[in-house]
């Protein structure tokens, strides 16, 4: 094949794209990936991604054709993730320094998770091969293999997981989860920035402009979604205080419970899945390790279920999913020879409604469901959701009275606040 431009397709022709990543960016990764290359050929980035599938980076498909020393013509492809531009986001992500915890994971957790299940007797892999990371010019960068060449694809994010998906990536995430506290029993607790998640202590004002910016469409929007008693909801909508409140119990861990490296931001663009010729899903791998933290796993539980089963099985088989995860987790902590007491399936279900976690069921749905189940557009971005414009603002009523949005909202929202998850006035000031 001499040509594959023709096949290159750009799924973000809005994405401004670096000037600086060029084929000579390069030279180190094809020097040990391909060493029998000669010279490179072509060399076109593109966007990896939709508007809407990444808030946090930009993720970009690198095709390369290369020269063999046999003369031939062999096309590649990389993925390259990079930082947001300062003005686009990327002062307000830097605040949570998700690039240097990424980096920690790729180069020592990760690759540890995996040895632990090869010492064990089990090949799993838990994430996408790192094949080069560096710091320029005080920004961390990363080239990793390309999935989408072993037909490695995301799951549709507006449709949402089926049961069968749902299983596939609970018992992935119970392994990935099972690692992480094996590995902290053997070598002792985990660097202080896992101390924190999508919370951070650096970032209180952030935290209070952005519930305050998206709390008056949000409120606007509840009415229209078709809930009985609305008018009670809207009511007990959180105040600011109450909202940070919740936020900071998030950093409080029980040392009493089961505890776990989680993922910390788990849905559906952030796992890839390829597929037997039957349909049925053969692998599934997690990517986008930015956000993880030491906590329950309940973290990771609320916020998946509630962002990516599809909307016909969330809440029919809402308790369903915890005991699939449980039978995995208890399995895997078996077989890597976990010695503390294996977490039971009551006090994981206790976990969900504790009010150090019940966040990630508020922030999911005020946060992420609304982009989620908006199809892709060019403003579906950190920046264009945050602006304090007449133009954010119109965008982020659009996203909130969505109907794909209330039809979920209808239901999902009477679900938490009817099992107590979502009783703000837990979180005020005595």
């Amino acid at each position: 094949m001499s040509d594959s431009k023709s096949e290159i397709v750009n799924p973000n022709e809005h994405l401004i794209i670096p000037d600086w990543i060029t084929e000579k960016y390069f030279k180190e990764v094809l020097n040990k990936d391909e060493p029998d290359h000669v010279k490179v050929l072509k060399f076109t980035p593109v966007a990896a991604i939709p508007p809407g599938e990444n808030f946090t980076s930009i993720m970009l498909r690198i095709h390369i054709d290369l020269e063999m020393k046999d003369g031939s013509i062999k096309p590649k492809t990389y993925i390259f993730k990079t930082v947001l531009a300062s003005d686009r986001g990327g002062d307000e992500i830097d605040l949570y320094g998700l690039f240097p915890k990424e980096q920690i994971m790729y180069s020592k957790y990760l690759p540890a998770f995996e040895a632990l299940y090869k010492e064990a007797g089990e090949d799993i892999q838990l994430a996408p091969q790192c094949l080069h990371t560096e710091t320029r010019e005080g920004n961390i960068h990363f080239i990793f293999e390309d999935l989408a060449v072993k037909k490695f694809k995301n799951v549709d994010r507006i449709k949402g997981l089926d049961l069968a998906q749902m299983k596939h990536a609970l018992r992935k995430l119970a392994e990935f989860h099972a690692a992480g506290s094996v590995y902290q029993e053997r070598n002792g607790p985990y660097s202080s920035e896992f101390d924190e998640g999508f919370v951070s202590t650096n970032a209180e004002k952030f935290l209070r402009d952005g519930f305050r910016i998206k709390e008056r469409t949000f409120k606007k929007s509840m009415s229209t979604w078709g809930m009985p008693d609305a008018e009670k909801f809207i009511k007990n909508f959180p105040t600011e205080d109450q909202y940070l409140a919740q936020c900071m119990s998030t950093l409080d861990v029980d040392p009493e419970e089961f505890n776990t490296l989680t993922h910390g931001d788990f849905w559906s663009s952030n796992l890839m899945c390829n597929h037997l010729a039957n349909g049925d899903v053969d692998q599934l791998i997690l990517v986008d390790f930015q956000i993880c933290k030491w906590g329950s796993p309940a973290i990771d539980l609320l916020f998946f279920i509630t962002l990516s089963a599809s909307n016909d099985i969330r809440l029919k088989e809402f308790d369903n999913f915890i005991c699939i995860y449980w039978e995995r987790l208890t399995e895997c902590l078996k077989l890597l020879k976990y010695k503390k007491p294996l977490p039971e399936l009551r006090e994981l279900q206790s976990s969900l409604y504790k009010k150090n976690n019940s966040f990630y069921a508020f922030f999911a749905l005020m946060n992420h469901l609304p982009l989620i189940l908006f199809p892709s557009d060019k403003d579906n971005n950190l920046h264009s959701m945050l602006a304090e414009t007449e133009e954010a603002e119109n965008l982020r009523l659009r996203l909130t009275s969505n109907p794909l949005y209330g039809k979920v909202m209808k239901d999902l929202y009477p679900f938490y606040y009817n099992r107590g998850l979502f009783n703000f006035d837990d979180y005020s000031k005595n």
